[in-house]
């Protein structure tokens, strides 16, 4: 009969009822329970809880059938009541059956869980007493007492670490877990004899000495931490937790030379693994960024780390965002490659390669990366408006107006912003393409899909104002765009033509000065209008020195050159 079957294999000791239930309700409690075993083992999570719980109530002394219900319960518990009574029929059940490990294992964390301290102590005791072969019961049940910040709980959890260290072996752990407790008891003497008693337990192991050397920086006797310290890489000098722990020495002392002199030798270490080697490059890159005459000593750096971990997607990534930092972004770019080489089923790092290089104008490179991540994320419209934008760029418009209407087509057609920015982007390049009406159609179909798309308001401002079509419209629509974005150069670039081509002069000059001066660096453009602009204000002298720097920057501009041989406007 299950009942006795489950009494012999499973309760383990479980004490007789008083009453006993009647002997068809223990046969029918079987039969529910069994049936509710079946429903499990086919997933039918709900009507095991159901059948479990009838079983119960049929049999309400059987403790095993208390401890299964209670672990339902609990798993569906969601208020302090319901987790109560879980409780109280898993704790009927382990108390009763002590050598049930993992079940009164379970009842012990969910007492400390409650709150229930004392009868949390009582189980972890109980657990082990009956387990000591279990070296984790015993540091669970010394972590628990100590934890109770009470003196002889503490004390006690010391006497267990110290059991350990017998039977285990001295560790870092170990002592590691004695320091806490001396540190809650403020006593830094016995902090530091743990740290020289676990030395002289293993005086030639590296981690003991570094251990021990940390113990001494912390706690004020730099002295000494310093020998440890050396102590250990003349054990081995190439362990790099030992150098980093020493560039961390230096670096609480001020010593800042030292610092970095100890972080490049812990880096170089292959000893060290890669996850606390890019932890110490990012706090030192950091540090370094702002000196721009020590980029080239973390790029030596990253080409140290790369050369370890070439096949490290995260070491790729790191040193391509630091490539982004300083505005090398061809090197990141081919860091971005490298990293997509080892996982190309990263979305993020397609548009990341496609987008750089469309920045360092490598366009077929970038087409490249936009088909190849289209071809792993068909749905990303992203990828597709930057592979439009190079193509535009090559003046390869069949094809980057192509690719516009299959993102167009596989956009969610109620995502306006984005069926808005492709819009935008097929004006740009029917504009690029000659084809006028079409840019204009486009460049309306974006703003009335997304009325605050200031890309397509500026680029349609910007056009109106070069072909002298609609002036008022064009000043309304880049108004709207500067006074969201007052200081954009590209947006008051905008305005001051708009305001030109209205010849609006004073204003004109007004708002190109101010671009200039937010313009880190201006292009041929921006030059060649202010120097219109100037020509315009009858001051030729300013306007030629804005002219020959266009020239420089565009040296193969017709229209520039006339302006500069000439010194004079042309009208085209």
């Amino acid at each position: 009969m299950l009942a006795l079957l489950l009494a012999g294999i499973l309760s383990l000791g479980a004490k007789a009822p008083a009453t006993a239930p009647p002997e068809a309700d223990v046969r029918k409690a079987d039969y529910y329970y069994l049936e509710g075993l079946r429903q499990q083992s086919l997933g039918n999570y709900d009507s095991y809880f159901t059948l479990t719980q009838r079983a119960l109530e049929l049999n309400p002394d059987d403790e095993f059938l208390g401890m299964e219900h209670g672990k339902n319960m609990l798993r569906l518990s969601r208020d302090s009541a319901s987790i109560a009574d879980s409780y109280t029929l898993m704790k009927r059940y382990v108390d009763d059956n002590p050598l049930d490990f993992y079940n009164n294992l379970l009842v012990a964390s969910l007492a400390l869980s409650l709150d229930r301290e004392e009868e949390g102590l009582e189980l972890w005791q109980r657990l082990h007493y009956y387990n000591r072969e279990r070296p984790e019961v015993t540091a669970k049940y010394a972590e628990v007492l100590a934890q109770t910040l009470d003196s002889a709980n503490m004390a006690k959890a010391i006497e267990l670490y110290d059991s350990l260290e017998v039977s285990e072996g001295p560790s870092i752990n170990l002592s590691t877990q004695k320091i806490r407790i001396y540190y809650q008891r403020d006593d830094s003497t016995a902090i530091l004899n743990e740290a020289s008693r676990l030395l002289t337990k293993g005086p030639n192991i590296v981690d003991f000495n570094v251990f021990a050397a940390d113990m001494y920086s912390q706690f004020g006797d730099p002295d000494s931490a310093l020998v440890l310290y050396n102590r250990a890489l003349e054990i081995d000098p190439s362990d790099g937790v030992a150098y980093y722990s020493l560039a961390n020495f230096y670096h609480a002392q001020g010593d800042s030379v030292a610092y970095d002199r100890e972080v490049f030798k812990a880096l170089q270490q292959e000893s060290l693994e890669l996850s606390p080697k890019l932890e110490i490059f990012k706090d030192y890159i950091g540090a370094l960024y702002g000196d721009s005459l020590q980029w080239p000593r973390i790029n030596n750096l990253f080409q140290v780390l790369v050369d370890q971990y070439p096949h490290e997607e995260e070491v790729h990534i790191l040193y391509r965002d630091y490539l982004i930092a300083v505005d090398d972004y061809a090197g990141a770019a081919e860091q971005a490659s490298y990293a997509l080489d080892i996982n190309p089923a990263d979305e993020q790092q397609w548009v990341a390669l496609s987008s750089l290089w469309l920045t360092v104008e490598d366009y077929q490179k970038s087409i490249d990366a936009a088909r190849r991540g289209s071809h792993y994320y068909p749905d990303n419209t992203t990828l597709y408006l930057i592979g439009s934008a190079a193509l535009t760029h090559q003046k390869e418009y069949a094809e980057a107006l192509e690719m516009l209407k299959k993102a167009k087509e596989i956009a969610d057609p109620r995502d306006y912003k984005v069926l808005s920015d492709l819009c935008s982007a097929m004006g740009d390049t029917y504009y690029a393409k000659g084809e006028r009406d079409s840019a204009y159609a486009c460049y309306n179909e974006a703003i009335e899909l997304y009325p605050d798309n200031f890309s397509a308001l500026n680029n349609c401002a910007y056009y109106l104002a070069c072909d002298d079509r609609d002036l008022d419209r064009a000043l309304e629509m880049i108004e709207k765009v500067v006074a969201f974005k007052p200081e954009d150069p590209t947006s008051l670039d905008t305005y001051a033509w708009v305001l030109f081509k209205r010849k609006d002069y004073v204003r004109a000059k007004e708002i190109m000065d101010k671009t200039l001066e937010n313009s880190d660096e201006p292009s041929s453009e921006l030059y060649d209008h202010a120097g219109d602009i100037y020509f315009m204000l009858r001051e030729p002298g300013q306007a030629l020195e804005f002219w020959k720097k266009a020239l420089e920057l565009d040296p193969d501009n017709e229209l520039i050159q006339r302006k500069v041989t000439h010194k004079t406007y042309f009208y085209e």
